[in-house]
Parts: structure tokens; C-alpha cells; sequence
């Protein structure tokens, strides 16, 4: 069963005559509406700012740096959460759009729209407030100058009547005067009987206005109901729609992962970054009080066991920090300049530092100068 939609034409009425109760409620209630169309508006607008921030955001994010040193599938997956970041963004983005576009400006301009066809009737109904509140102060103030004058009238004819054996001239005089109290109230009876005419006439036109006024708040207010309905129901849609665009994103992600071989991986990293199969031997002690050749008395001899010597002298800096494991190393700081000596083997260079020391030192933590 279909409920039966109420008017303001049939509910907004008074039984007092210059009451405008109906009308304070019924223009209340459109300034609500207007403020509940405000608030709504500015509610989008700042959901639109935060899409757009996030956007941003997220577009700054995609293009950050993933997975150095990653290799195979896994680098793979690493690019596609980045271009899926991407495309996340833009879903922000153009849900922030479409906020501003399909419901901050249309909202905007029907709330003015609104406001600019409810201000002439607005304007008559006042005006015509106005003129029957006036009629009716003028119509009070006749009718008290009419039964002012009715008594006037009546209360001489009963002086005449009392005194019709008074000498003839006092008789003429309360004639006289009976006949101008008479006078006056045919006067006042004519102004009060106009006053009420124009009163019903202004009453008239004020009914006539305010029923006008009732019709067309009713369908205004209908129209912002249903306009605030349809916005808050394309507002969810396109919420929902960015949430279904992002998951179809991440989608894309999760894709990407399960062609992910994390064992392929790191078989391809170990092809192309092994180092060797060999292990390193167990160093023994070795008493330096005890050892019969030291290094430097090696060097010295030219009897270190493995590396050319160094005839024309090369020159490294160290791009490492290295601590000294014994008195034989040397300390080592970044950009530390030193002349090498003696190539002992792969791993281990004799040199002398610039402040004069002599030692060894790890060949992986210094870089050669190129000869001039």
C-alpha cells in the first residue's frame, strides 16, 4: 500500500489571524534544508581532498626504489606492485574528480538555484504579511472610532429624549447635536466597513500568496530530498567503484605472485654471483717472538712467497674502514692514500701508509689510482 504524501498547503495553517506560525516552521525548515545541502557539500569536498591527497601520495610512492639487488620473478612482482601502485593512484585521482565534478558543483549550483527560485516567493508572502497586519491595525482602528461614534449617537439621542420639556432653544440644541453625532457615525460605520473590505481583500491576497508559497516549498523541498538522495547514492558509487578498481589492481599483484619461483631466483643469483666453491684454510698461531722471518724482514729480502714486486711503485686509496687484526696490519680509513710495495697474493697487499707506517692490508678495501 502506497503511503499518502503530506503538503505544506494542507498543515502549515492558523486559526489566529496574523499568526505566521505555518510559515516560520515551513521557512525554517528550507534554511535547514539549504544548511543540510551545505554541510553535505563541504563533507565531499574535504572526502575529495583526502583522494587527492592519497593520490599524490601513492604516485609518489610507485615511483620509489624496490628491490635492489633482487633478481628473476621476485624483481618482477616488485615492478608490478609499483605500476599497480600507480594505477592506484589514478583511481584516487579520478575518484577525487568525479566527487568535485559530479557532486561538489552540481550540489553547489542547485543549492543556489534553489535559493534564487524560493526568494520571489518568499518576498510576496512578507509583503503580503505585512499588508494584512496593516489592514487589520487600520480595521481596529476604525471599528474603535465607530463604536466611539455609535455611542456619541445614541448616548445624545437619550439627552434629547430626557430633556423634550426644556425650554425650545436647549431642545434645538441637543437636536443638533444629536444629528452630528449621527453624522459621525454614518462616517465611522462607511471608514470601518471599508477597512474591513480592504482587510478581506489583503487577507485574500495574503491566502492566495502563501498557498503559493506552500506549493512551491513543497516542491522544492521534494526536489532537494531526492537530489540529496541520488547525490549520497552516486557518492557510494563511486567509493565502491575505486574499491573494486583497487582490488582488480592488487588482483595484478597477486597474479604477479604466483609466478614467482623463489628457487629459480636464487639459483639465478648464485649463477651470476658466486664466488668460488673453496673454503679458507684454518689460520694456525703463530708467536711473533718466535717466527724466524717477520714480514717486514720478508719484504726487506725480497722473499715474500707469492706476488711480483713492484718496481715502479702504484698508488691506492682506501674506500673502506678496516680495523687491524696485529701489529703486521694496518688501519685503514676512507680516503686514505698508500704506496704499495709488494703484491703478496690476491687478497693481500704490503704497502706504506702516508703518515709512515708499513703493512698489510685487505686488497678488497682499496681502489687503485691510475698512473698519471
Amino acid at each position: 500500500m502506497t503511503m499518502q504524501t503530506e503538503k505544506f498547503l494542507d498543515n502549515f495553517w492558523g486559526s489566529e489571524f496574523n499568526s505566521t506560525t505555518g510559515y516560520d516552521h515551513i521557512t525554517q525548515k528550507m534554511k535547514q534544508g539549504k544548511q543540510s545541502l551545505t554541510d553535505y557539500i563541504e563533507f565531499v569536498k574535504k572526502r575529495s581532498q583526502i583522494e587527492l591527497r592519497y593520490g599524490q601520495e601513492l604516485s609518489k610512492l610507485a615511483h620509489s626504489v624496490l628491490g635492489r639487488g633482487e633478481v628473476g620473478t621476485l624483481q618482477g612482482s616488485l615492478e608490478a606492485l609499483q605500476k599497480e601502485t600507480e594505477e592506484m593512484s589514478k583511481v584516487a585521482l579520478q575518484s577525487s574528480k568525479l566527487m568535485t565534478d559530479d557532486i561538489q558543483t552540481v550540489l553547489t549550483e542547485f543549492r543556489d538555484q534553489q535559493r534564487d527560485d524560493r526568494r520571489p516567493y518568499e518576498e510576496a508572502v512578507k509583503k503580503s504579511i505585512r499588508t494584512k497586519k496593516s489592514s487589520y491595525d487600520q480595521m481596529l482602528r476604525c471599528k474603535a472610532v465607530y463604536e466611539r461614534a455609535c455611542f456619541e449617537a445614541d448616548k445624545s439621542s437619550e439627552v434629547l429624549q430626557q430633556n423634550m420639556t426644556q425650554p425650545h432653544k436647549k431642545v434645538d440644541q441637543l437636536k443638533a447635536k444629536m444629528k452630528t453625532c449621527r453624522q459621525a457615525a454614518e462616517t465611522a460605520d462607511k471608514e470601518y466597513s471599508e477597512s474591513v473590505k480592504a482587510l478581506e481583500s489583503a487577507r485574500q491576497n495574503w491566502e492566495s500568496d502563501y498557498s503559493l508559497y506552500c506549493q512551491k516549498m513543497d516542491s522544492l523541498e521534494e526536489a532537494r530530498v531526492t537530489k540529496l538522495r541520488n547525490s549520497i547514492w552516486n557518492y557510494a558509487n563511486i567509493c565502491s567503484q575505486a574499491l573494486v578498481d583497487t582490488d582488480h589492481r592488487l588482483e595484478e599483484v597477486r597474479k604477479s605472485l604466483e609466478h614467482c619461483d623463489l628457487r629459480h631466483d636464487m639459483n639465478s643469483y648464485i649463477k651470476q654471483n658466486k664466488t668460488g666453491t673453496n673454503r679458507p684454510v684454518p689460520i694456525g698461531y703463530e708467536n711473533y717472538y718466535n717466527s724466524n722471518v717477520r714480514i717486514e724482514d720478508e719484504v726487506k729480502k725480497n722473499v715474500l712467497p707469492k706476488g711480483p714486486p713492484v718496481l715502479d711503485y702504484e698508488r691506492v686509496v682506501a674506500m673502506y674502514e678496516y680495523n687491524a687484526q696485529g701489529p703486521e696490519e694496518l688501519e685503514l680509513l676512507p680516503g686514505d692514500l698508500l704506496v704499495v710495495i709488494h703484491k703478496v697474493d690476491d687478497l693481500w697487499w704490503y704497502g706504506k701508509h702516508k703518515n709512515g707506517n708499513s703493512g698489510v692490508f685487505p686488497v678488497s678495501y682499496v681502489r687503485e689510482i691510475p698512473m698519471s
